[in-house]
């Protein structure tokens, strides 16, 4: 978050991946916060998106998904 201020990049244009309580703070923080599917619940609950397990390669599927966008 600190970089991206510093570099101008807005929060709308950042995707936040999280799992974990500790995460929460990013993925309201970002634009697009994405929550694994097996994760915490106070991580999907803060989260706009959900993505396939972390089991499932979830992280990087979704990432392959939008480059191909």
């Amino acid at each position: 978050m600190r970089w991206c201020a510093r570099t101008g990049i807005r929060p709308a244009d950042v995707w936040a991946f999280g799992d974990m309580p500790n995460d929460v703070p990013m993925l309201e923080w970002a634009g697009v916060g994405w929550a694994v599917a097996n994760a915490h619940p106070d991580a999907r609950a803060a989260a706009s998106r959900t993505c396939a397990s972390n089991d499932e390669d979830g992280v990087a599927r979704t990432l392959e998904w939008a480059l191909r966008l």
